[in-house]
């Protein structure tokens, strides 16, 4: 870029054709993409199609929403929206992957009904954000109904959408969508998405028909199963499945250990739980990440193991970053089961740093104190949490005493 740069600012005329391919070859950097765009302007140049799309990818690199609606309102400006079919396209993707999916959906059903790059960017939009769902099935009927060309990555944005609101029927019929569609290839990344359907769906046997069927595993699918396997309190099999991904040469990734972990922790077995972390860190030397943490105080805490519990707190293990209230609240949590006051209180103190409003914390330290007979820290607690206005939970805590 450095070379094309030297030329353009040699050139004695530039026309919208140079500056269009400037703009474009500094589209991974925005500061680049937007100073040029500011000297385009100065020099009284007028923009088209071209390069509002430019500056719309260079957009979605940084993921400046407000950008993007200047860009749009530029471009209604300029009369450039109502004639060019691409650009549209082009404010469809930029507002659907930088979140803005209401205004996404605007332009589409507006303008661009039908449209296989708008929808796919849509309802991708959609499985991100968690949000919208009936509105991505609405657009995948539409896609049906008129005939759109239908592709993989639709597909695997659907089954998502359908794992998170845990519809099984719906990832059913899309699933046999699929089969009967000859427009649809079923690669890894499409089957991946039917193993991490089914086995969050509670549907292993056919998580497992879909492994199966894999002629190409990568470490997702295999790491998908893996989960699936955990999360239905099936370790034997979980560990297992990880001996042959080792076996084939598959290197598991921390996603992987995460998976083994959790396993460990829904079953209690600890010991299996210390072995897959130092297999992560001594062999594979992955960094231990607050989740990976946060089931090993999970698995240690569901145990009764607490003093260990919090020595791995203490220690972090080799983070670097501050542990969550999550970690910690799921630690005085489990102080309050196991009725251990004096490391409840260091749970509460650490938590009530991070979150002085958030009533729980009072609540849990409070049960902490009634399970021992401590009624005057109990009720001491009650106070505080009135004191510090955090909330109205009276009849939360009576429940808990």
């Amino acid at each position: 870029m450095e070379d094309a740069r030297l030329l353009f600012d040699s050139m004695v005329v530039r026309d919208l054709v140079s500056w269009n391919i400037m703009i474009d070859g500094y589209t991974a950097d925005a500061s680049l993409t937007f100073g040029l765009f500011q000297l385009f302007l100065t020099e009284g140049k007028k923009p088209d199609c071209y390069t509002i799309g430019n500056l719309l990818r260079a957009s979605i690199e940084v993921n400046r929403l407000e950008m993007i609606s200047e860009l749009h309102g530029f471009s209604i400006k300029l009369g450039l929206e109502r004639s060019n079919v691409a650009l549209v396209r082009s404010l469809i993707v930029a507002y659907a992957k930088c979140g803005s999916l209401s205004n996404a959906l605007k332009l589409y059903e507006c303008t661009m009904e039908g449209d296989l790059i708008s929808c796919t960017a849509l309802i991708t939009g959609f499985a991100q954000q968690n949000s919208f769902t009936s509105c991505a099935f609405d657009t995948f009927k539409e896609m049906i109904l008129m005939k759109t060309k239908m592709d993989e990555v639709v597909v695997s944005s659907l089954l998502k959408i359908c794992t998170t609101i845990a519809s099984i029927s719906i990832g059913r019929q899309i699933h046999c969508f699929s089969l009967k569609s000859s427009q649809i290839r079923f690669d890894v990344a499409l089957r991946n998405s039917l193993i991490d359907m089914y086995a969050k769906s509670g549907v292993i046997e056919d998580a497992v028909l879909a492994f199966e069927e894999m002629e190409e595993k990568d470490v997702r699918s295999w790491t998908s199963m893996i989960s699936g396997y955990g999360r239905h309190g099936n370790i034997e099999k979980a560990i297992g499945l990880y001996n042959i991904m080792e076996h084939e040469g598959i290197k598991p990734n921390d996603v992987t250990f995460l998976a083994l972990l959790s396993a460990c922790s829904h079953t209690g077995e600890t010991e299996i739980g210390w072995e897959i972390l130092n297999t992560m860190v001594n062999k594979y030397g992955i960094k231990v990440r607050e989740e990976h943490l946060s089931c090993m105080v999970d698995m240690l805490a569901r145990g009764g193991n607490l003093e260990d519990a919090y020595e791995l707190m203490r220690s972090k293990n080799g983070i670097t970053t501050s542990l969550s209230s999550s970690t910690w609240g799921a630690f005085l949590d489990a102080c309050r089961r196991h009725g251990n006051v004096q490391l409840g209180k260091v749970a509460a103190a650490q938590l009530l740093s991070m979150e002085p409003k958030r009533p729980v914390n009072y609540v849990n330290l409070a049960s902490v104190y009634a399970a021992n007979e401590d009624w005057d820290n109990a009720l001491k607690t009650r106070k505080l949490m009135k004191e510090t206005g955090s909330c109205n939970t009276d009849n939360t805590l009576n429940k808990r005493f």
